[in-house]
């Protein structure tokens, strides 16, 4: 199966990150694709560099979380992948949130929600379900347990790139 369509298949969560390639150039080459598209996510608000910086550090911090919490849990040798499988997700959501980024009016309407913009809610939710499900299966854990390290996790990093980048979007 073609990389690719492993990171889609995990994102509508019908494998897990057990079933990615151990390659341990695999995390990251994704992260490195995760920074590039941060930067074009980003590129005509805050300008690619800041962009590029903002998920740099988003990727570190998940690094970082994934790491603590597999040593924690005893489960070490399973960084490559798990770390693999979230810099995937974030890799394909991102590059989905650029499209509806896109379309989203630069006008705001008060009151009023354009289509693009609840799509890009429901990208960051079902992105967090989608990563809740591999932190629950990397960690053996319940999909509680899961989502709320994810969620945890998620809030840990906006506010930290919130703080270090002072005013700017967060990745």
């Amino acid at each position: 199966m073609g990389l690719l369509r492993q990171l889609i298949e995990l994102c509508f969560l019908r494998i897990g990150p057990e079933d990615l390639p151990g390659d341990a150039r695999l995390p990251w080459v994704l992260a490195a694709g995760y920074v590039l598209s941060g930067g074009l996510l980003f590129m005509a608000e805050d300008g690619f560099a800041i962009g590029m910086a903002q998920a740099a550090v988003d990727a570190a911090l998940l690094a970082g979380f994934v790491w603590g919490a597999l040593k924690i849990r005893e489960h070490p040798e399973r960084f490559n992948q798990t770390y693999a499988a979230l810099m995937g997700i974030n890799l394909v959501i991102s590059l989905l949130s650029w499209l509806l980024l896109s379309a989203v009016p630069t006008e705001v309407v008060a009151n009023k929600l354009h289509p693009a913009q609840i799509g890009l809610l429901v990208l960051l939710l079902w992105s967090l379900v989608a990563q809740g499900q591999v932190v629950r299966r990397a960690l053996d854990v319940g999909a509680g347990m899961g989502l709320l390290l994810v969620f945890a996790y998620f809030m840990l990093s906006s506010l930290s790139i919130a703080v270090l980048f002072s005013g700017s979007a967060p990745a």
